[in-house]
Formats: C-alpha cells, sequence, structure tokens
C-alpha cells in the first residue's frame, strides 16, 4: 500500500503542471491482441507478449520469452496499427516495442482561387493528399523488490509526422505489481509520470497529463481437468476533465472501467471475452509448438466510430 500511496501522489502533483488535455493520445493506444480481446486489460497478464507496455513489472514474473507481429485496423480500418513486441533475457528480463500508427490518404482543400475569398465562383477543392504516421519506441526493465513485489520501468520515444509536420517525444512510465496470495494480483502503472513531451520543428512543445492505471487480477485453475481461468478488472483514472467522454468524472479527474476473462480448456486453445469501457470484445488463441496465433475483435461503441480487429503472430521460447 505505501508504493501504491506514492504514485497516487506523484499523479496529484503532475496536475498541476503545465500539460494539454490529449496530448498523449498516441501512447494510449495499447498493444496486444489478447490484452483487447479481453476488454483492454493486461496490467496482471504476464502471458501477453505485450506486457512491458501494460506494465513493465510484469516480466519480472513472465513465464516466456518470445516475438510477436501484430496488425491491428480501428475504426472500421480509418486507424492502422502494426507492432512488433519482443521479451526475452534470463536474470534481467526486458522488453522491446515498436508501435506504427497510420492513417492514409487525408485529402487537404484550399480554394481555386486561394487570394480570393469563398462563393459559388471560388469554391473548395482537393489540393494534394497525405498521410499521418507515428512511430513509438518502448523499452522495459523489470525488478523483484521482494518475493511477491515487482516494480518496471519504460522509456519511451516517439517520432510523429502529421501532414508533413514533425516532432519528436519522449517520456516513460512506472509499473508495480504486488502478488497479493490466494491467486489474487494488484498493479498499478503511472503512466508518463513525469509528464511526456512532444516538441514540434516549429518549436511547439506539448506535455501530456499522467495517467494512472490499477487492475486486480485473479488466476486460478478450475474443474477436475484444471483448466486455466484468469480474471481482470481495470481502472483507467485521467486528470485532464474528460467530462462525458469517460465512464465516471468527479472534478477534474474521470475514469473508464475495464474487464476481460481468459479461459483455456485444453492447452492449445485460449478463449477470451471481456468490456472495453462502453463496447463488448471477444476474442480466440490458437497455439502449436511454439507458434501462436491470436485474433481479437472490438464493437463499435456509441460514438459509430466503428469496430476494431486484431491479428497477431508470436514465437516464443
Amino acid at each position: 500500500m505505501r508504493y501504491i500511496q506514492i504514485i497516487l501522489a506523484l499523479l496529484l502533483l503532475a496536475t498541476a503542471l503545465q500539460a494539454e488535455k490529449y496530448a498523449g493520445e498516441i501512447f494510449q493506444l495499447a498493444p496486444g491482441v489478447q490484452n483487447q480481446a479481453m476488454g483492454n486489460t493486461g496490467l496482471t497478464n504476464s502471458g501477453s507478449l505485450a506486457a512491458g507496455w501494460w506494465n513493465p513489472a510484469l516480466l519480472a514474473v513472465s513465464p516466456d520469452s518470445g516475438v510477436e507481429l501484430m496488425r491491428s485496423e480501428h475504426f472500421e480500418g480509418l486507424l492502422q496499427q502494426n507492432q512488433i513486441s519482443a521479451v526475452f533475457g534470463v536474470k534481467t528480463r526486458a522488453s522491446l516495442q515498436i508501435n506504427h500508427l497510420g492513417i492514409d490518404r487525408i485529402k487537404l482543400t484550399q480554394l481555386e482561387n486561394p487570394a480570393d475569398t469563398l462563393s459559388n465562383e471560388n469554391r473548395p477543392e482537393i489540393w494534394k493528399t497525405v498521410s499521418n504516421n507515428d512511430f513509438i519506441l518502448y523499452g522495459s526493465l523489470a525488478r523483484s523488490v521482494s518475493e511477491k513485489l515487482q516494480l518496471g520501468l519504460t522509456p519511451k520515444l516517439a517520432y510523429r509526422n502529421l501532414a508533413e509536420n514533425y516532432g519528436f517525444g519522449f517520456g516513460a512510465d512506472l509499473g508495480l505489481l504486488w502478488e497479493v496470495g490466494s491467486g489474487f494480483l494488484a498493479a498499478a502503472n503511472l503512466r508518463d509520470f513525469f509528464s511526456t513531451q512532444v516538441i514540434w520543428e516549429n518549436g511547439t512543445r506539448e506535455t501530456a497529463i499522467p495517467n494512472l492505471d490499477l487492475e486486480l487480477g485473479y488466476q486460478a485453475q478450475i474443474l477436475k481437468q484444471d483448466i486455466p481461468v484468469h480474471v481482470a478488472l481495470r481502472a483507467q483514472v485521467f486528470a485532464d476533465d474528460r467530462g462525458a467522454a469517460s465512464n465516471f468524472e468527479a472534478g477534474i479527474f474521470s475514469a473508464d472501467l475495464h474487464a476481460g476473462v481468459s479461459v483455456r480448456p485444453v492447452p492449445a486453445l485460449n478463449v477470451m471475452a471481456g468490456w472495453d469501457a462502453d463496447c463488448f470484445t471477444a476474442g480466440l488463441g490458437v497455439n502449436w509448438h511454439s507458434l501462436g496465433l491470436d485474433y481479437a475483435w472490438r464493437a463499435g461503441a456509441s460514438d459509430a466510430l466503428g469496430s476494431s480487429q486484431r491479428l497477431s503472430l508470436s514465437y516464443r521460447w
């Protein structure tokens, strides 16, 4: 509890800093197919090869090393996400992740005669087509503080190219994992804990407001066949006054809730489902020797932005 109190105090202190609302949104698009299938939970799921992003402290208890390639389409194909995740190491556990976000064929318009005003004789026309691309590199390290407590750190670097403007970002996340006992796990990740910066070519600077992830997980074996089950409840706490855009709000603070479950009825099959703030998620995972294939689907939310799909291929050793 003492470590959790320290994290909460850091978050409250950070809200006093100069920061822009939604400036850190590119760092919120999570990797991991299993995680999306389970309602975008993952702070207590050490089996995901994207664990370094979700909670770097998980690397200290992660059972496998491996690499995962992921392809995702958000909002019915409007936003493309490609990701490479790798977990490795023996005594010192670490992970690297490269996340690419892209939007193609964005049409820019201008007046037929830019020197004149808008009118029926001077209408807007397509001037040219551009693309938006973000590349984010995450590197994570973990250490066991005690038998039941792990800490982790994830520095991150970003390159942004938006409609022919470019900028660079840097920041870090701080994670914690506490093995409570009897199958229960408690986790926290303070994202952008020292205020992630994005610096643009023209000198403009954006500062991301830190936000806090909390999750309670439960792992057990059920029935006589000892079928593994993992249940997770996650809360994202923001301090940028998101109002009705979140599940709950209180002053400048707001929160989104997530829940997920995975069941492995046979060793080669993983069945997953969840609730991601405002919509249903589901997915399947199939393993054959060291190879894995995972698929996740997220239903369209009430904002009518459409559904999302993810597919990944992994290799573990």
